[in-house]
């Protein structure tokens, strides 16, 4: 497999979205249709809901895997109960043999870690953690397979940021500007036997460009994830079962972790319920109308257009 080191920075060229520094310095996939990165040897040790890994590959249909290049092209859906440890940001079929770059490095010092850090003592206060080990791979404004020689082709970018401390492990997926599409994509991640498993929402339908307006930790387009052995998300044996929340800012779609994974179905908070940051992500909370002893007064709150009587 061929891989090249790139020494000017691909985000001069601004990339919505919040991703992580890309560009200068990373380790370009070759281009090849469903090809991969050559094994990519870890400066630290990667725990993956227990297991310890040393290598990892960058594969350009949108996952990471740790046992071996994988070319698959067509996503199946999580969990999979199958054999294979998975990281999916954006598992689709992507051609990079004409446009887009797929590239990668890892970091032990620097900015990206203070980052890192500040970002993971954001999403998981009760840890205080350092990072010690960043590795980002970036897929930069690639096309799906059949629109990948065309000038005009739409572009989707998107991240997947893996970092730890040597003993917790994080992920965190960024998504800028997805491009629509007739194809099924998987984002998530799946372990060996489905013991853990995330599937965000949205995942296999064809919305899936809504991504970027997507979070489990209000910050629009990102979705943060605690890998070492537990995990905000739907676990099957894990510990989060029945959390459940409201997927964008609107509260349309309520999401639930269940045994299957997470659920989510059309649930828009009532009449008496205003849509609120919440510590996953949004929740319809309760809203109070004061006014005693009136017959028809409304309350009226601009901000999010709710309106309800008080009697």
């Amino acid at each position: 497999m061929f891989n090249i080191v790139l020494f000017s920075s691909l985000n001069d060229i601004n990339i919505t979205g919040p991703f992580y520094p890309f560009g200068t310095g990373d380790t370009v996939n070759g281009r090849s249709d469903d090809g991969s990165s050559s094994v990519i040897y870890l400066q630290q040790p990667f725990i993956f809901f227990g297991q310890t890994y040393n290598q990892i590959y960058v594969n350009n249909n949108g996952h990471l895997t740790f046992d071996g290049a994988w070319g698959s092209y067509t996503p199946y859906q999580f969990p999979a109960y199958g054999g294979k440890d998975l990281i999916a940001p954006f598992w689709t079929d992507i051609d990079n043999r004409w446009k887009g770059v797929i590239s990668y490095q890892q970091y032990t010092s620097g900015s990206v870690l203070t980052q890192a850090t500040q970002d993971i003592n954001q999403y998981f206060p009760d840890l205080s953690f350092s990072a010690s080990w960043v590795f980002i791979a970036t897929w930069d404004r690639v096309a799906y397979f059949y629109n990948s020689g065309a000038v005009s082709s739409p572009e989707t970018s998107f991240q997947v940021v893996l970092i730890s401390n040597g003993h917790l492990s994080f992920v965190v997926m960024n998504y800028g500007a997805i491009a629509p599409t007739q194809r099924y994509v998987q984002s998530g991640y799946d372990t060996i036997d489905s013991s853990y498993h995330f599937s965000i929402t949205r995942s296999l339908q064809n919305d899936i460009t809504s991504l970027p307006n997507s979070s489990n930790i209000n910050v629009p387009g990102r979705w943060a994830f605690r890998t070492d052995h537990g995990s905000r998300g739907c676990q099957f044996n894990g510990n989060v079962l029945g959390d459940y929340f409201w997927s964008d800012a609107t509260c349309q779609e309520r999401c639930t972790c269940t045994s299957r994974g997470l659920q989510c179905s059309f649930e828009p908070c009532t009449y008496s319920q205003a849509c609120r940051p919440a510590a996953l992500q949004y929740s319809c909370q309760n809203i109070q109308c004061f006014g005693a002893f009136c017959i028809l007064p409304l309350c009226v709150f601009a901000t999010d257009l709710h309106r309800e009587l008080c009697l």
